[in-house]
């Protein structure tokens, strides 16, 4: 089967550009912390041994740089890169507008029944579960010897409703 992709939505090329890049810069941060941190110590402590004494280039922490440097490339990367995704959707939802979009060529994958043994007996497990019925309600308790049961007859000794539906 061909398809041909026409356009690209920007929200979800936003979506994906910004979660991606913030993932790729939070890990790409966090490996140029660490050769950051180990090229300062080391320019560092070549000058040291030479004798030069370079104030200005006196190095942050590197707990300094392993914190901060995924931050900045996490989200700054992000930014940058995400507005460079939706210029390039632009572009091309342009172009495709005027001589197509790009053509996949997929294929159906089909999947495998199951084999006919193995649903017979999941038929048949199905069928040999029957719910057990309800359990009996529990029994009446007697009353108490000093105690009388209530009459039944609601309608003596009550005066008839009136008319608009109240008691005298």
């Amino acid at each position: 089967m061909k398809f041909e992709l026409k356009s690209i939505s920007y929200w979800s090329a936003i979506k994906v550009s910004f979660v991606v890049n913030l993932l790729l810069g939070l890990v790409m941060g966090f490996f140029f912390a660490i050769f950051s941190g180990i090229v300062l110590s080391l320019m560092d402590s070549v000058y040291g041994t030479i004798g030069i004494s370079l104030p200005e280039l006196e190095s942050p922490p590197i707990a300094l740089l392993i914190i901060l440097y995924p931050i900045l490339f996490g989200f700054g990367g992000a930014v940058f890169n995400t507005m460079f995704v939706v210029i390039a959707v632009f572009i091309y939802n342009i172009v495709g507008k005027f001589i197509g979009g790009l053509e996949l060529e997929m294929s159906e994958i089909r999947l495998q029944a199951m084999p006919v043994a193995q649903t017979a007996s999941y038929a048949q497990h199905q069928a040999a579960f029957v719910p057990s019925p309800p359990p009996p309600p529990p029994p009446m308790q007697p009353l108490p010897p000093d105690m009388t049961p209530p009459e039944n007859n609601t309608d003596e000794g009550n005066p008839p409703p009136r008319s608009d539906g109240s008691f005298q």
